[in-house]
């Protein structure tokens, strides 16, 4: 299923956006903007979004993502793919204004693409096919490029060019596939033949635009600009004899002239000054073991290789600790751990992943220390605020993961896994009537409406010490209340 509508975003644009009418009637419900309304369907009196409808149309799609899509929930992992978005993003003059949001998908393929409001995706296969962070940079501020040439609002003027009951059907295939993949996507692939052809060429340009301003941008935040067509060409080649090329470059259409002109801009440019990271190779180990079972053959050869002192990098032992931990042999990967640490303490990957290490091992009061002395270095790190709140749940502190959750959990952009560790929190202290929004908030940012709904009604007048619960499920409540009067209406 996750497959079959990923595959329905790809078609419908993935990063060169197909139509912001497309994602308006998809998800079919405009979120709170300046004027409440989104552009019409039938409307040919503008051709071009504003900013805020974009964003609008994103928020609303989002939903749709996070509800169908295997999206990564791991601390670490968010906040290194932010921190390096946020990186390129600072070094695109053009991205100021915008907002942006960057999340991870659970696949194996090589593809990223950019949605609208600045939500970008990448998918962890892409990560771990790269081979340095160079790499993993040139892909991401192409993206944020995408989003700030306002690529998706040019698009529109492809509904001219589409016959509206092409469009119309393709658009109704996607919303049954929501609910039934299979007759959708069977209804898909009598329509998207005669848009598919249409879509590509009419993103050629955007992508030359794209490959321009992203390589500025990276080049400007110390990446290294050649290897822009270094990974192209890397990608090119090794799938030369595949019947088909990976997902990104079916997107991404790559020829040896836009390789050569990335060659050429990138000779053009300074220097790098920090064109690869420790980080990015720990989170790309960390990556790598989402399908590793235990007592794997690859842990037991690195288990004899720790044994004859072979086990040299520190990728490889953070890699090897991560395994001990899979294998429930957590002095072994404490004790690597704690020597990584040690080795680099202000390293974030390595205090948490110690602390997660053990909290797993039924040790939770020996990570508190660890994460409350670095807390009062870095107080909004997701990554802290999410472990500690863990190893205070599980060190049976119930109301101290409470306070915590709360004081960052209503902050814009927040993660949905704070409400379910919230909820969890508020559960273990008692406080039952506030369970209730938490678990709505988690619905509501998983695109689940209704449910949401549900459990706002039950939080509504309920007990709190909040002083501003009232207000906010409230105004909960009616913004969803409004989403599904505008489904019910376009029906």
């Amino acid at each position: 299923m996750f497959k079959q509508i990923l595959t329905s975003i790809q078609i419908l644009g993935s990063i060169a956006l197909s139509s912001a009418i497309i994602y308006t009637a998809v998800w079919s419900a405009p979120i709170e903007a300046a004027s409440n309304k989104l552009p019409d369907m039938g409307s040919s009196t503008s051709r071009t979004l504003s900013i805020s409808q974009e964003q609008a149309i994103g928020d609303e799609y989002i939903l749709g993502v996070r509800r169908y899509l295997p999206l990564i929930d791991d601390p670490l992992s968010i906040d290194y793919i932010n921190h390096l978005g946020f990186r390129l993003v600072e070094q695109n003059p053009e991205a100021q204004d915008r907002r942006f949001y960057f999340f991870l998908i659970q696949d194996s393929t090589l593809n990223a693409f950019a949605l609208p409001g600045g939500y970008i995706g990448t998918h962890t296969g892409l990560i771990t096919a790269a081979e340095n962070e160079s790499e993993l940079a040139a892909v991401m501020g192409h993206e944020i490029a995408h989003v700030t040439q306002r690529h998706l609002a040019r698009r529109l003027e492809l509904r001219n060019q589409l016959s509206f009951p092409t469009l119309a059907s393709f658009i109704g295939a996607i919303l049954i596939a929501s609910q039934n993949p299979e007759a959708g996507v069977g209804m898909m692939a009598t329509t998207q033949a005669g848009m598919q052809q249409a879509l590509i060429n009419h993103t050629r340009e955007n992508e030359k635009e794209a490959d321009r301003i992203g390589i500025q941008a990276m080049s400007r935040a110390g990446f290294d600009p050649g290897a822009v067509a270094a990974f192209f060409e890397k990608m090119q080649q090794s799938t030369r004899y595949l019947r088909k090329p990976p997902e990104f470059l079916m997107t991404h259409p790559v020829n040896q002239t836009r390789i050569s002109d990335a060659r050429a801009r990138a000779r053009n440019m300074p220097e790098p000054r920090n064109p690869d990271s420790l980080d990015f190779h720990l989170i790309k180990a960390r990556l790598a073991l989402s399908d590793e079972r235990p007592n794997s053959k690859n842990y037991q050869e690195n288990k004899k290789r720790l044994a004859n002192k072979s086990l040299k990098s520190e990728v490889d032992q953070y890699f090897f600790a991560l395994q001990s931990a899979i294998n429930e042999d957590y002095k072994t990967a404490i004790d690597l751990l704690m020597q990584l640490y040690i080795g680099r303490q202000r390293n974030l990957i390595y205090l948490v992943s110690l602390a997660e290490t053990y909290i797993q091992s039924g040790k939770p009061a020996k990570a508190i220390p660890f994460l409350e002395s670095e807390l009062k270095t870095t107080p909004t790190s997701y990554p802290l605020i999410m472990t500690y709140a863990k190893a205070l749940i599980e060190n049976e502190q119930p109301m101290a993961a409470r306070a915590i959750l709360l004081e960052h959990a209503y902050k814009k952009n927040a993660e949905p896994q704070i409400f379910k560790l919230l909820g969890k929190a508020q559960s273990m202290a008692g406080l039952v009537d506030e369970v209730h929004e938490s678990q709505g908030q988690l619905l509501y940012s998983m695109g689940d409406l209704e449910g949401a709904l549900a459990q706002f009604e039950l939080a509504l007048g309920q007990t709190s010490d909040d002083p501003y619960a009232t207000t906010r499920i409230q105004a909960k409540i009616d913004q969803i209340q409004f989403i599904l009067r505008e489904r019910r209406y376009r029906k």
